[in-house]
């Protein structure tokens, strides 16, 4: 009734999600090992940016 599948090669499916699931492993540990040397996550430091104007009679 049943046809038997074959065991000695994994599924379709099964290969994307062993797949998708190493890359998302790489990334956690590529994202917690560039950050592990950060001193101060919360401190961000942006250079200001300011600018004057300065209002000039026309006359």
């Amino acid at each position: 009734m049943f046809a038997k599948r074959k065991t000695a090669m994994p599924d379709t499916i099964t290969m994307i999600n062993v797949v998708w699931t190493a890359v998302i492993a790489v990334m956690m540990t590529a994202t917690v090992t560039l950050y592990q040397g950060k001193s101060n996550v919360n401190e961000v430091h942006y250079t200001q940016m300011t600018g004057s104007y300065m209002e000039q009679p026309y006359y």
